[in-house]
C-alpha cells in the first residue's frame, strides 16, 4: 500500500538536489496533523519563476515510481505566481489523491505566511533553502476587523428569521430548510468560529469538528439534523438562545 510518508520521500528525494526548487512542504490535513485514510495530500513547492516545467517534470519521475498516473488534472489557479496539478496513481486508494501545488520564487513574501499555533492553516516543512516558509504571530487587527463584520452580518441574518418563519406557515421543507441554514444555522457557525478560531468565520462547517470542542460539534449537530418542519421553530428558538449568550460573550466586554 503506498502511503503519504511514500510518496513525501520520493519527492524530497527527486526536488531537493534542484537548484532551482528553494522549498517543499504540506499544507491540508498531513501538515495538521488530522489524515486519515480518506485525506488527500496537499503538496506545495517554492520554484524558480523559469524552471516550472522542470521542476514538475522531476514531480512526475518521482510519482511515477509508485505506477501511472491515471490522473493529471492541471486546473491552473487565477493567481498569476501560483499553479496545481492534480495527480493520482493507478493501483492507489481512491482517496489518495496528489493535489501538488506551486508558487513561482518572485511571489511577494509579504502575501503569504502561516499563523504560529493555527490549528486550521499550517505547514510541514520537508525542505526551505531560503527562508521561504514564514510563520508569524495572529494579527490582533484582523480578529478586531473579523468581529466586526461578522457581527454586521449576523446582526442582520438573525433580524431575518421570518424568512423562514413563513416557509413553515407554508408546509414548504425544501426551501424552509435553505432559509435556515442561511439566517440561522450560518451565522451561529459564525459566531462560534469567532469564539473558537477567530482569525476563520467563514470557513462554515469545513472541518469543524477537527476546530471545535466536541461537546459543540454535537449541539450545533442537533440543531443542523432537522427531518420535519414541525421541529423547525423549536430548534430556531434553541440556536437563537444560544446565538444571543455568543453574542453577548463576544461583544459585551
Amino acid at each position: 500500500m503506498i502511503t503519504e510518508k511514500d510518496i513525501t520521500e520520493s519527492l524530497k528525494n527527486e526536488l531537493q538536489p534542484l537548484s532551482y526548487i528553494y522549498a517543499f512542504w504540506l499544507e491540508g490535513l498531513y501538515a495538521m496533523g488530522y489524515a486519515d485514510e480518506y485525506s488527500d495530500i496537499d503538496y506545495w513547492i517554492d520554484v524558480d519563476d523559469n524552471y516550472v516545467k522542470e521542476a514538475l517534470e522531476h514531480v512526475e519521475i518521482a510519482l511515477r515510481k509508485f505506477g501511472e498516473l491515471d490522473e493529471r488534472d492541471e486546473t491552473g489557479n487565477d493567481h498569476p505566481k501560483l499553479g496545481q496539478i492534480v495527480y493520482h496513481i493507478k493501483g492507489s486508494s481512491p482517496y489518495l489523491v496528489i493535489d501538488f501545488n506551486w508558487q513561482l520564487h518572485s511571489r511577494d513574501r509579504n502575501e503569504y505566511y502561516f499563523i504560529k499555533g493555527d490549528i486550521v492553516e499550517g505547514a510541514r516543512v520537508i525542505f526551505d533553502k531560503d527562508n521561504v516558509i514564514q510563520f508569524k504571530e495572529a494579527n490582533p487587527q484582523e480578529i478586531l476587523k473579523n468581529k466586526e463584520n461578522c457581527k454586521q452580518e449576523c446582526d442582520y441574518r438573525y433580524s431575518q428569521h421570518n424568512r423562514v418563519r413563513k416557509y413553515i406557515r407554508r408546509g414548504s421543507y425544501a426551501e424552509c430548510y435553505a432559509y435556515y441554514n442561511k439566517y440561522v444555522i450560518e451565522p451561529l457557525v459564525m459566531f462560534l468560529r469567532l469564539k473558537h478560531i477567530p482569525l476563520y468565520p467563514y470557513h462554515y462547517l469545513l472541518h469543524i469538528s477537527k476546530h471545535m470542542p466536541q461537546d459543540v460539534v454535537k449541539r450545533l449537530e442537533r440543531l443542523i439534523q432537522v427531518k420535519f418542519l414541525d421541529e423547525m421553530e423549536d430548534k430556531m428558538r434553541e440556536a437563537e438562545g444560544w446565538y444571543y449568550e455568543l453574542h453577548e460573550e463576544l461583544y459585551s466586554k
